[in-house]
């Protein structure tokens, strides 16, 4: 090779380098295992019952936790580079699932939400400059989600069942309510101290008698009218949507929602002919009794009709709410994680008493026993769990 020849050559492979070197990687490192909760979240996740109840009842890190919610820590995507726009991609393994693909003017993006205790790839490209790494999420429960504008949003996948298998992600999920309740209208107080004027208020059933004496004693009234309790119209409308249309568009794209169990009263859900994610998804509106009132004829009739939902393939993916994610909507978390077999340790509810007394050796034996008193067969509880537990 001459030496004009090898000059060019010299200049070529530096223009080569320098374009490989466009992109560098930054975090996470490839292979790492990445979080996806806050530390004082971590903490609660990996604590027994027992200390959870101890550690975090009306003490400093039950301020914390509260502060930080259910809302997940993103994973922030980072690399080096001065090149003017990037593609940017996540991929689940081993199934290539993308969960991200945009095109980005900075050196960072986030990502949240994943599933849990899984392979994740990601690519970085600019010009004919493309990175590839990896990395795995944390192996930690629950599986928190985003949905925002709702809270205590959580994946009921990931947890072992039966046999060790892990009850499959991304196909139920349990939040708050997806709207508000139906509005009520308050009297304020100074409607309430004009009605006291009149004469009127002591007529106007138990709250206004009870403000009536407060006020003849010279206690004073609240000035939040909530507080007051005197309704002036009650149900006159819907409950808001908790989303906006970018979020509601976000949420069916990414979750896949296709049925929306909501259980609440007929009272809170005035109004409502639809799910707040709008006409894609099928609204079940079932009025839910919790804990014990799920052992009544009526209860054990209501939740007949809401595994009958659960039944069905072609509802899935779910997400099942009441107002505030807790109560009714933990009744029926804990029947469907003992069904499938989570350790008896892991699954909460005040529920919990009522179902041991049911027939059975282990907790799953126990909750199939109620779910063939509700009606349904060995058949219906073999197919339920063959569709939510991983093979």
């Amino acid at each position: 090779m001459n030496g004009k020849n090898l000059c060019g050559f010299c200049v070529a492979a530096l223009s080569a380098m320098t374009l490989l070197a466009q992109i560098e990687l930054v975090s996470p490192a490839n292979n790492a295992v990445v979080r996806q909760m806050h530390t004082v979240q971590r903490e609660y996740a990996k604590a027994p019952w027992s200390t959870c109840e101890k550690c975090f009842d009306g003490a400093k890190n039950a301020t914390k936790l509260r502060s930080r919610g259910s809302t997940p820590v993103p994973i922030k995507l980072k690399w080096k580079g001065d090149a003017k726009e990037y593609q940017v991609s996540v991929r689940r393994l081993p199934d290539g699932k993308v969960v991200l693909d945009q095109t980005v003017a900075t050196n960072c993006v986030e990502v949240d939400s994943l599933d849990i205790a899984t392979e994740w790839e990601w690519t970085v490209s600019a010009g004919k400059d493309r990175l590839v790494s990896r990395f795995k999420t944390e192996d930690l429960l629950p599986r928190l989600v985003r949905m925002t504008g709702s809270n205590n949003c959580r994946d009921i996948g990931g947890r072992r069942g039966l046999d060790g298998r892990r009850i499959r992600q991304g196909l139920v999920y349990r939040t708050a309510g997806l709207n508000s309740n139906a509005p009520v209208e308050y009297y304020t107080t100074e409607e309430i101290l004009d009605l006291e004027k009149k004469g009127e208020l002591k007529k106007m059933g138990h709250t206004g008698r009870a403000l009536h004496r407060m006020l003849k004693a010279g206690e004073k009234l609240s000035s939040n009218p909530k507080k007051n309790r005197l309704v002036k119209r009650k149900r006159f409308a819907p409950g808001p949507r908790r989303f906006t249309d970018a979020e509601v568009a976000r949420i069916l794209k990414t979750y896949g929602i296709r049925s929306d169990i909501d259980l609440r009263s007929d009272d809170e859900c005035y109004g409502m002919t639809g799910s707040p994610l709008g006409p894609s998804v099928t609204w079940f509106h079932y009025s839910y009794s919790a804990y014990s009132g799920a052992f009544t004829t009526n209860g054990m009739a209501v939740t007949k009709k809401v595994f009958d939902v659960f039944m069905d393939d072609n509802n899935y993916p779910i997400v099942f709410h009441c107002i505030g994610g807790a109560d009714r909507t933990g009744t029926v978390a804990m029947f469907l994680e003992a069904l499938l077999g989570v350790p008896e340790e892991e699954v909460f509810g005040d529920a919990m008493k009522k179902l041991k007394e049911f027939p059975g050796e282990t907790l799953a034996d126990k909750a199939e026993s109620y779910f063939l008193k509700l009606g349904f067969t060995k058949d219906d509880v073999k197919r339920l769990r063959e569709r939510l537990l991983e093979k």
